[in-house]
């Protein structure tokens, strides 16, 4: 049999076909995030529907697909309406709007807020949709059900309502003691629970394809349809990740370091805390907003191409006097700063494009060094690295010479898109084993100063907070972390 995941990404959607003897293919399709305003990003979820039928036309005998299953951005909110399907653009997690809700937030009740296990952010359910009752009322109340982004689609494909548990405790609208809807948060935010869908397991069945989603998606008609999870949730079933002692870096649109956890973690202001797709299985993340996200609008006002850039810049040493602060939308972890915003620094007449492009490199791999040594290591045996940034030799030496690790670099990619596909034969009752461990093992380099760019990098980016008069974390003790 052959099992289909869908993961819906921020800027691309991924189709994979996932055979019971582990073989696979995978298509994927781009669409893009618009800001309709400053601080703002949206997309139309049309794209999304026609993202997945463009790529399914280029599926192999789709007919003999068994199952599906989906992986999906987290946090973003689709406001939809029975009878007639989503009644706005796709809200997405880099969106800023609900900044504006936080102070609200911060004077919840420490009892309360701690069983969320997550610091308020913007970009979170439990900020977009306050923020969408104080300020577009009519909307919120034209609303049935508050859609996360891989939700919507499933509805489209199955006309059934639901989520799951790492979706869910991904909006920060979500009880860890309870593991489900948090009544007493909704109350306090003036918020309606029931405008929110119902919770079921990952691997939970929600319905087959109908005609209508067969007509929408290009997909078969009758084909069952697992819940699915969010994207890290998925890409950590994908991947087989299942050791405490390993921490796995995905860089994608945004960066994510994270370490799993078989008990319930205490709350951290500077980490997030979601549930995995298995219940009772947790992972704590350091999330980065600005990863691919960055470096592709560096790249493409510089105006390169990544097989460009990689064919010149091996030849080059780092350019340790140019600096790249890449928090053009904002950071979490572990500034956890929604105004935070990107810089150069160290800049003069005998930089070229690609010293600039190399700094946002640079930048780059220094923030997920920040991520490693928040997130703490102690304990920690391996370092993984998963995503599509690993088909390039050199980012991946550059990372694990900044990091200062060994990384395990993954030879199977598309890790997500793979976990949905799991879930997808899951729900039918199929097995799929988790990949063997094939990776190949990158050493970092010796490169005088890089520990100084580091603590350079921190220090400015300090500065420039000091002088917005924002007060910042202590930092840890990154010999906690190393």
């Amino acid at each position: 049999m052959r099992h289909l995941g869908i993961d819906l990404g921020t800027a691309s959607v991924k189709l994979m076909v996932l055979a019971d003897d582990g073989s696979e293919m995978s298509v994927s399709r781009p669409y893009p995030v618009v800001a309709p305003s400053p601080g703002h990003a949206e997309t139309a979820v049309e794209l999304w529907l026609n993202a997945i039928r463009d790529a399914g036309r280029e599926l192999r005998d789709p007919g003999s697909i068994a199952s599906i299953g989906f992986s999906g951005q987290m946090h973003g909110v689709v406001p939809w309406k029975r009878g007639v399907g989503a009644i706005h653009p796709a809200i997405l997690w880099p969106d800023q709007r609900g900044m504006s809700t936080i102070p609200t937030l911060a004077r919840i009740p420490p009892e309360i807020a701690v069983r969320v296990r997550n610091p308020w952010a913007s970009g979170m359910a439990a900020t977009t949709i306050p923020w969408l009752h104080a300020h577009e009322p009519d909307l919120y109340e034209a609303t049935d059900c508050f859609l996360l982004p891989k939700d919507y689609v499933r509805w489209a494909l199955t006309g059934r309502l639901a989520t799951d548990h790492s979706d869910a405790s991904g909006t920060l609208l979500y009880d860890f003691e309870t593991a489900g809807w948090f009544g007493d948060l909704f109350a306090r935010l003036g918020l309606d629970e029931d405008r929110m869908p119902p919770i079921l397991p990952s691997d939970g069945h929600a319905g087959f394809v109908t005609a209508d989603g067969a007509r929408r998606c290009g997909l078969p008609e009758g084909v069952p349809v697992a819940v699915g999870a969010g994207d890290t949730a998925a890409a950590i079933l994908g991947s087989g990740l299942a050791d405490e002692r390993t921490i796995q870096i995905s860089i994608g649109t945004a960066c994510q370091v994270v370490r799993i956890s078989r008990d319930l973690p205490a709350f951290d202001p500077a980490l997030n805390l979601f549930a995995g797709t298995d219940v009772g299985a947790w992972y704590r993340m350091a999330a980065m907003l600005n990863g691919g996200l960055a470096l592709e609008w560096l790249r493409e006002i510089l105006g390169l191409t990544w097989d460009g850039i990689y064919a010149d810049i091996g030849a080059m040493e780092p350019p340790l006097d140019l600096q790249f602060l890449p928090y053009l939308t904002g950071e979490r972890t572990p500034w956890m700063d929604p105004d935070a915003r990107g810089a150069f620094s160290g800049l003069g007449l005998h930089h070229g494009r690609l010293d600039l492009v190399h700094a946002g490199l640079l930048g780059v791999a220094c923030s997920v060094r920040l991520g490693l040594e928040t997130l703490g290591t102690v304990g920690v045996e391996s370092y993984r690295l998963v995503g599509g940034s690993v088909r390039y030799p050199y980012w991946n030496q550059l990372l694990a010479t900044v990091i200062g690790v060994p990384l395990e670099v993954s030879v199977a990619t598309d890790a997500s898109a793979r976990g949905a596909a799991i879930l997808g034969a899951r729900s039918i009752g199929v097995e799929i084993a988790a990949p063997d461990d094939d990776h190949v093992t990158v050493l970092p380099r010796e490169v005088p100063g890089i520990d100084g760019y580091f603590a350079r990098f921190t220090e400015t980016y300090r500065a420039l907070s000091a002088a917005r008069g924002v007060v910042l974390p202590v930092a840890r003790d990154a010999t906690q972390a190393r």
